[in-house]
């Protein structure tokens, strides 16, 4: 957040306005009561909330809503009176509309159950939303969230429609988009309030006047019946009810005229092409109501006559009799609207502002509350949650990954610096409930604050208020296991489903077992499958390579019955090789999960980037390439060309880019992924890290792509190469779990240890003359620092190169330079004599470049050995992506049964 932003709160001035109230807050905005102390008036200032203040997505939301008040001057619309910046602060100034909004009309009290209004009164009230409605049609606008609680009646009785932050201009045509963001503009994305939703909305399509047409017919037929057509207890079942069910006319009161009950037909109407077309249509059809005779209807609008509802102010009697009449017509409405079941699932997408957060340990992005009512979030820069009955996410800390619920939905526990905490939902500074240095491998919260997490050390259990962690089981070494990992509690809560990942084979060797909490006895559940959640239709879903399955299971006794089932249309990507899987299921139905497109493996989730040459001086000159997901650029020794990772079609692949003609040629086209590049001291080779054969082993392939790739070294745990000796013989290899070795090459079965050590030691990178290696390591417990050492004699004393921390080491061509970028994000380098003793200059900055995150590993760089210049990958900032959908389905159970 601008520190220089004004803050807004009771008491404080925004130039001319002082702020006296809060009247308001959502995801969106906040709405404040103020005085104009210029004008000695009230009005309402609409900012937004600190943690959008700088989004400029946001930022140009309120600007198009300022400008589309602006163009609507009409009386049943809330006038706006300006659009100011006060201290770094953009905010609203509207006209102050005093009165209850239409929902608070509709309850009178606490505890009481929502009362029509009578007819007359609610029709004189849809007459004047209708003008409204008609005005901004033909001003091109379209409300696109028109309900109750954004409608006020003034003290005179005079409707005021508020809160156009969804609303957009769609005409003229060839404008439909003008000034939106592509979140808002594409179909697959659903944005407004579910209970008042077209299906067209509902479903994420591109949307018109119509809807506005649909949801002016759910607000008719709540002020006459009191209730929403399609109103559900969750949101599932209320956009099931959308798409799939007609609402319940005989819950109409009886006098409602039949050309009312007509037109209600008609203007909810799921078929858009027999919905009405046009907003003055239907305002003519209630101006008629108005003026017209009583009904002679029945219920279902047919029959013969029937008397008018007595109005208010009759006798007494006939008064109680009413109440006690509208009291079980309330009770018998809220049964039969419990009675009423969805029937398919409903698939949908959310949109979030960023691309996903980065581990290279893989983690978990997205959880639903157990209620559904909530889904959480965690991007690249924040952890987001979303109400679904909102249309708008809402920070509520830093980022974080592998996000869970508490189990009444009030706290959100994930990953970060450090280890594992708790957010409020509705933001707050976090608790930590363990220190962890150990990487993390999910967790789950039982209903007595229990929470039971893994890490690459095992299972352990801890209390949410915090303190010691209990250990609960260790992998077997001796029985291939490498990580216990993603616990999920079954419904009694005694023991937990989990996952082991073998040494042998990674993701796809993966066994799900059953640990009992209090006897700590494991069981063997099924083989193949990773991150299982028992569901209450009595299966376990869980994943198996890019697929989600689901099969019955006995949970008293622990077995799985029958054979397993891949359920359609679910792609959760590539699996990572510690077994996550990125999705979550409510315990009422509801599945949210990453599609693939936002589901890139390793380091490049989501991003696209750019690639650039930047020189010492920090001149850019960005490459004429289109944006893609690049990663770990390596400049080949002889300066001709770059090996490049990219992302494409459910694939992580080596490209190697000619850097005089700037055309990039595919290397490797493995069927899951090739990554982390290393050339050959002679430019012929690039070796690189494939699971093409389960789990990741190294391989190396001729740079011209003139003969397949080959195994270099191959072993049970993931490996990958870091750099190659000059000599071209030795091959520096990471080793999960255990750090560095060097392998020979020719001997692909052979890892001599180099850097085996309780710290996290990596990206070595051997020296032009083949007697130091630098690498990063986080041996002071608190934050990579970059280190040198003699090479292969590591045992001798090493130097510690970076001061307050540094990341990504690499050599200078010539070998008497060192470069790294500091926790700041500045390129450092530090002169390095060799001979004949090991001599470091002070590092000086060359430029700013991106900061690195706490663990992220990866070189986002290269050096060329022609003139100097660094080969660097740029992240496309937040505001040029767009964002992230979140797909949805609501009664996913009906898919199981």
């Amino acid at each position: 957040m601008n520190s220089d932003r004004a803050v807004i709160k009771p008491g404080a001035r925004l130039g001319h306005y002082e702020i006296l109230s809060a009247l308001g807050k959502g995801g969106m905005g906040e709405v404040w009561r103020a005085r104009d102390t210029t004008l000695d008036r009230d009005v309402a200032i609409k900012a937004l909330p600190d943690a959008l203040a700088q989004d400029p997505d946001r930022l140009s939301r309120l600007e198009r809503e300022a400008k589309l008040l602006a163009a609507l001057n009409h009386p049943n619309v809330a006038a706006i009176h300006g659009l100011e910046r006060w201290n770094g602060t953009l905010f609203l100034v509207l006209e102050l509309v005093e009165g209850p909004t239409l929902e608070e009309r509709l309850v009178q009290g606490p505890g009481l159950r929502a009362q029509g209004l009578p007819v007359d009164e609610a029709l004189t009230l849809a007459l004047q939303i209708a003008e409204s409605l008609e005005a901004a049609h033909g001003k091109g606008i379209v409300h696109r969230d028109l309900k109750p609680a954004n409608i006020k009646v003034t003290p005179e009785g005079r409707v005021k429609v508020l809160d156009f932050g969804l609303a957009k201009a769609v005409e003229p045509a060839s404008d439909a988009g003008a000034g939106e963001t592509a979140a808002e503009t594409r179909t697959g994305v659903v944005m407004g309030t579910p209970s008042y939703m077209s299906p067209e909305q509902a479903r994420g399509e591109a949307v018109d006047a119509q809807t506005d047409i649909w949801a002016f017919g759910a607000v008719l037929y709540q002020l006459l019946s009191g209730i929403s057509p399609f109103g559900r207890k969750t949101t599932a079942d209320t956009l099931a009810a959308v798409l799939g069910t007609q609402p319940d006319y005989s819950l109409l009161p009886t006098e409602t005229p039949a050309a009312i009950r007509a037109l209600l037909r008609r203007l909810l109407e799921k078929n858009q092409k027999r919905r009405l077309q046009h907003m003055g249509d239907v305002r003519i059809q209630v101006e008629d109501a108005l003026t017209a005779a009583p009904a002679e209807t029945t219920l279902d609008g047919t029959g013969p006559a029937v008397t008018r509802r007595p109005r208010l102010g009759t006798m007494g009697a006939v008064a109680l009799a009413s109440v006690l009449v509208a009291g079980l017509a309330g009770w018998l409405v809220s049964e039969r609207l419990d009675e009423r079941a969805p029937i398919e699932p409903v698939w949908l997408s959310m949109p979030f502002v960023d691309p996903p957060y980065f581990q290279p340990f893989a983690l978990r992005h997205v959880a639903i509350s157990d209620d559904g009512s909530r889904i959480a979030y965690a991007s690249a820069s924040r952890l987001w949650t979303r109400r679904m009955d909102e249309k708008e996410a809402t920070s509520i800390g830093p980022a974080g990954g592998s996000p869970f619920f508490s189990p009444d939905g009030e706290w959100v526990g994930l990953v970060r610096e450090p280890g594992l905490v708790k957010v409020p939902v509705g933001g707050g500074p976090p608790v930590v409930v363990a220190a962890i240095s150990d990487r993390m491998a999910g967790a789950t919260w039982r209903a007595d604050d229990t929470i039971v997490f893994a890490t690459s050390e095992g299972l352990f259990q801890v209390n949410a208020d915090g303190g010691d962690a209990r250990g609960l089981l260790k992998p077997e070494r001796q029985r291939k296991e490498q990580l216990l990992a993603w616990p999920h509690f079954m419904p009694d809560g005694r023991s937990v489903l989990f996952t082991i990942i073998p040494d042998d084979g990674g993701a796809s060797g993966a066994r799900i077992a059953s640990l009992n909490l209090e006897t700590l006895e494991v069981t063997a559940v099924l083989t193949g499958g990773t991150d299982a959640r028992y569901v209450s239709t009595g299966h376990l879903v869980y994943a198996s390579g890019s697929l989600l399955k689901a099969v019955a299971f006995d949970a008293a006794g622990g077995r799985v019955l029958g054979e397993p089932i891949s359920l359609p249309g679910i792609d959760l990507g590539i699996p990572a090789a510690n077994g996550v899987a990125d999705f979550a299921l409510s315990q009422t139905g509801t599945l949210v999960y990453l599609p693939t497109t936002a589901e890139v493996p390793g380091d490049l989730r989501g991003r696209l980037r750019t690639l650039s040459w930047i020189d010492r001086e920090g001149r850019e000159q960005p490459l004429p390439l289109k944006p893609a997901s690049y990663g770990y650029p390596r400049v080949s020794p002889d300066g001709a060309r770059a090996a490049v990772e990219i992302f494409t079609n459910g694939n992580r692949d080596i490209w190697i880019l000619n850097l005089e003609r700037l055309i990039l040629t595919q290397l490797t086209d493995g069927p899951t992924e090739d990554m982390l590049a290393v050339w050959s001291p002679d430019s012929e080779r690039v070796f690189f890290a494939s699971d093409r054969a389960g789990s990741f082993d190294v391989y190396s392939q001729s740079s011209d792509g003139a003969t397949p790739a080959r195994v270099e070294f191959a072993g049970p745990v993931f490996h990958a190469p870091q750099s190659v000796t000059p000599d071209g013989t030795r091959l520096i290899v990471y080793e999960a779990f255990k750090d560095t070795g060097v392998a020979t090459i020719g001997q692909p079965n052979r890892l001599d240890p180099l850097l085996y050590r309780e710290s996290d030691d990596r990206l070595v990178q051997v020296s032009p003359d083949g007697n130091w290696i630098v690498y990063e390591s986080d041996e002071s417990g608190k934050q990579f620092e970059v280190f040198i050492r003699p090479f292969p004699n590591v045992n001798e004393s090493r130097e510690q190169v970076s001061s307050g921390g540094g990341r990504y080491p690499v050599w200078g061509p010539k070998g008497d330079e060192l470069f790294y970028i500091n926790i700041d994000g500045e390129m450092m380098a530090v002169p390095v004599t060799r001979s004949p003793a090991l001599r470091l200059g002070r590092a000086t900055k060359l430029f700013q470049s991106d900061k690195p995150p706490a663990r992220r590993s990866g070189l986002p760089y290269s050096v060329s050995p022609r003139d100097g210049r660094f080969l660097v990958v740029k992240t496309v900032p937040d505001e040029q992506r767009g964002s992230t959908d979140v797909s949805v389905i609501l009664n996913f159970f009906e898919l199981l049964r």
